[in-house]
């Protein structure tokens, strides 16, 4: 009796599951989700059984055409401005500053004076000088007289020529102290750093100021060992400078290196930018464009490539029977980016030349579809 009951509770049980899982099969396949999937597999495999020639051309496309081109090399590299020269003018003697006779960050030309230091020692060693040559001057005339009549010795004549020539060369060293009292710009530039005032003491070889000459800027930017062999000096380049906005500024290639850093294997190449008016200034971010040559490639626009799996396709177009459309096959290519230029790839396989690719609703297109062409067919 016992194994009667076991037995239809099981067969109960059994039957509820089997209901639960009708109902929920019977869920799943009226929502909507499962009802839009089959409508789109019908849609699909009519489309399919149909082919190309007998559906409708609803869908309104732009398509291009690509031919393998000669195409600019262009490569943008950054760099800081840096003033053609740069030079610290030290002080000469030792000495206590007594004027600064210009303000730092000004324009001064060759040969103005930066700073004077005190001349009174100089000058008093050049008036010993002076007269220390004098009367070695008299003496060496009054021996050469004496030797004319036989009186001086040779011993005496030759000491008499040593002691004119050592106070001649005593004086020469007095005059040049007492000149580098005064601190002169090397050339025409900037004076960057001047930061002393009157009284300090400053020691043979301190430091007095920065001068740089802002005339002409340059910028140095690294290139590769394939670019490199493309450029040549007085090649013009474009430049960007950050904080002047998007106005390019006209540069000519200077200086070419022939050998590479040795820490990043990369070349220097200098522009030089005249710089007349000043609104050029050392220390600002500069973006150089130059041409490295010429390459044949075929490119298409981005907007034209579907990816799907980390793999690159795009729609090529083949005439319909009628005028003005034509039917889209899906071809699979191998691209790479172009650079400074994110709205085009470069097409390495996969397409040839003369082929017209869909630029618009890449989205919506199948394989097989037969489009309506509402422009294009021109060359990339």
């Amino acid at each position: 009796m016992a194994n009667l009951n076991g037995s239809r509770v099981s067969r109960i049980v059994l039957g509820v599951a089997a209901v639960v899982l009708a109902l929920s099969g019977l869920g799943i396949y009226t929502s909507d989700g499962a009802k839009k999937a089959r409508a789109r597999e019908q849609r699909l495999a009519a489309a399919q059984e149909a082919g190309p020639a007998e559906v409708g051309a609803t869908l309104e496309v732009n398509v291009v055409r690509v031919r393998h081109a000669a195409v600019r090399e262009v490569v943008e590299l950054s760099g800081v401005l840096e003033p053609v020269r740069a030079t610290w003018v030290a002080a000469e003697n030792a000495g206590r500053i007594v004027e600064i006779a210009v303000a730092e960050h000004t324009h001064v030309v060759a040969n103005e004076v930066l700073v004077r230091l005190d001349p009174e020692l100089p000058r008093a060693a050049l008036i010993r000088a002076e007269a220390a040559h004098v009367f070695a001057k008299s003496e060496l005339a009054r021996q050469q007289r004496l030797g004319k009549r036989s009186v001086a010795s040779e011993a005496e004549l030759d000491k008499a020529i040593a002691d004119e020539r050592n106070t001649y060369a005593s004086l020469l060293e007095a005059r040049t102290r007492l000149a580098h009292t005064e601190i002169h710009a090397p050339f025409d530039g900037l004076v960057n750093s001047l930061d002393f005032d009157p009284g300090a003491y400053v020691q043979p070889g301190t430091p007095i100021a920065e001068v740089l000459d802002v005339a002409s800027i340059e910028v140095t930017v690294p290139v590769s060992a394939r670019q490199v062999g493309a450029l040549s000096v007085g090649q013009p380049a474009r430049v960007r400078i950050d904080p002047l906005g998007n106005s390019v500024i006209r540069g000519t290639i200077a200086r070419v290196g022939h050998a590479p850093n040795s820490k990043t294997q990369r070349y220097p190449v200098v522009i030089a930018l005249a710089n007349a008016d000043g609104r050029l200034i050392p220390g600002m971010l500069a973006h150089v464009e130059m041409e490295v040559g010429s390459a044949n490639s075929m490119r298409v626009p981005s907007r034209a490539v579907l990816h799907e799996f980390e793999l690159d396709y795009v729609f090529i177009l083949e005439d319909g029977e009628k005028p003005g459309e034509g039917v889209v096959y899906r071809r699979r290519i191998d691209t790479r980016p172009v650079p400074f230029r994110p709205d085009w790839v470069e097409v390495l396989r996969g397409l040839d030349d003369g082929v017209d690719v869909a630029v618009s609703a890449i989205s919506q297109l199948r394989d097989g579809l037969r489009v309506r062409v509402v422009s294009g067919g021109g060359p990339v």
